[in-house]
């Protein structure tokens, strides 16, 4: 799925921040699959395609499931979206009771609706009507004299009911304040790569580049890519397909990236947020090789999907390689240790087994500045790389033995990464293999 890079209107971004603040919340980050079908159905919502939001289409799109699948006899479609509807309604009711926007998905459709939370108006007091005589005062009842002497009481026990449930509202009120403002822990890796010193740049992975290499059946290498030259196309080629391929690699008019990156910089955002004045976020085809001579910069996507990795794989272990005919990506290990395998082989897209990441952090070119590889055999592997070392959970206890062997310095390092996949969708990653690199880091 790739999404174009392109200013929206105003109402689209709320509308797409309602959904990503609803994506990124505690609950849906525990259900990657409704977090998925949320995304989608609404991305296509705000896009005004909601023709797309089809039965069949959904189940192909979200869930894996082969274009010619059955939707009466296979209703995975039906049962997410009440899953997804009754975690809405539970997400609204509690954690976003106080968010500007609510999604709701009707019963019966695939079509979300996005819409600003309306406030309940309050009905004034009626006027009093001039032609209905006032009532005239009566003698309290002797009941009422009776207990007549009760009511200081009750008002006094009232009154101090009160107090105490505003004194522990007030108490709860700045518990929850202190949690939602507190800095996040960005733990030892990210303040070297987001710091009040240094600029940092976010490269983007190029979708049409990927498009352009399928095409062809064949690599393009970084010379060709900004070499802005002719590339070469098979014998039985037109004109009409050379052209095309030409702008796909060359052309400038083709910015798109792949919605998982645009996820991934988000987090980013938030994990980084006191320094994000200082953060720059283009795409791999806009990109210059002196953006990676000073400063900082992080890469999002394998080799063959930003070709800006070529400039620091040589220098790693594990390299991403990809068969363009047989559609399979693959890591090719060079130096295999005792339990590790010479190449690890990934399943292909849309299909449940094995992918693989890259997680590596190397020096810039004039090692002035620290890069940041986060790079998948598909875009859904490299969402969970970028989780895995967003997440100060899973990825303490690798950084904390990377620094003890390296004494007590975070080092240069790669890490080999695995998340098992369900019909394309990848899960949590886990540690397959990790390497120092030569070098000392530079502590800003």
């Amino acid at each position: 799925m790739v999404t174009r890079v392109e200013p929206s209107p105003p109402s689209v971004d709320l509308r797409w921040d309602a959904v990503e603040r609803v994506a990124g919340s505690a609950s849906f980050q525990r259900s990657p699959r409704l977090r998925e079908l949320l995304l989608y159905i609404c991305e296509r919502s705000v896009q005004n395609r909601s023709g797309e939001l089809r039965e069949q289409q959904i189940g192909c799109g979200v869930f894996g499931r082969k274009s010619d699948y059955n939707p009466g006899e296979d209703n995975i479609v039906r049962v997410e979206i009440r899953q997804l509807r009754k975690r809405l309604q539970e997400y609204f009711a509690s954690e976003g009771k106080d968010d500007p926007y609510e999604i709701l998905i009707p019963k019966g459709a695939y079509v979300p609706v996005i819409e600003p939370r309306s406030k309940p108006v309050e009905s004034p007091d009626p006027a009093p009507d001039a032609s209905v005589a006032p009532i005239a005062p009566t003698t309290p009842s002797r009941r009422f004299v009776e207990f007549k002497w009760a009511y200081p009481t009750v008002i006094v026990v009232l009154t101090v009911a009160c107090a105490a449930m505003w004194w522990e509202n007030h108490l709860m009120q700045q518990q929850v304040a202190a949690v939602v403002h507190a800095a996040p822990d960005r733990g030892p890796l990210w303040p070297l790569l987001f710091n009040k010193d240094q600029e940092t740049l976010i490269v983007c992975a190029d979708s049409a580049i990927v498009v352009a290499q399928s095409m062809l059946h064949r690599s393009v290498s970084l010379e060709e890519y900004l070499a802005h030259e002719p590339a070469g196309k098979p014998a039985n080629w037109g004109s009409d397909s050379n052209s095309f391929v030409q702008s796909l690699i060359h052309g400038r008019r083709w910015q798109i990236t792949d919605i998982t990156d645009a996820r991934l910089v988000q987090r980013l955002g938030r994990l980084n947020h006191d320094h994000w004045d200082k953060v720059s976020v283009r795409l791999a085809r806009t990109t210059q090789v002196q953006d990676f001579k000073n400063g900082n910069s992080i890469l999002l996507g394998s080799i063959r999907s930003n070709l800006w990795n070529n400039l620091f794989e040589p220098a790693l272990n594990f390299h991403f390689d990809y068969d363009e005919r047989a559609r399979t990506a693959f890591i090719r290990n060079r130096a295999p240790r005792a339990g590790e395998q010479p190449v690890y082989l990934a399943a292909p897209p849309g299909e449940s087994g094995e992918s693989y990441s890259i997680v590596a952090l190397v020096p810039n070119l004039r090692h002035t500045g620290n890069v940041l590889i986060i790079a998948g055999t598909t875009g859904e592997s490299t969402e969970a790389a970028g989780e895995f070392v967003m997440n100060n959970v899973t990825s303490s206890a690798l950084l904390s033995k990377l620094s003890k062997q390296n004494r007590d310095r975070m080092p240069y390092f790669e890490v080999l990464l695995k998340s098992g996949t369900l019909s394309g969708v990848a899960k949590n990653a886990e540690v397959v293999a990790d390497r120092i690199l030569p070098g000392e880091i530079s502590h800003n």
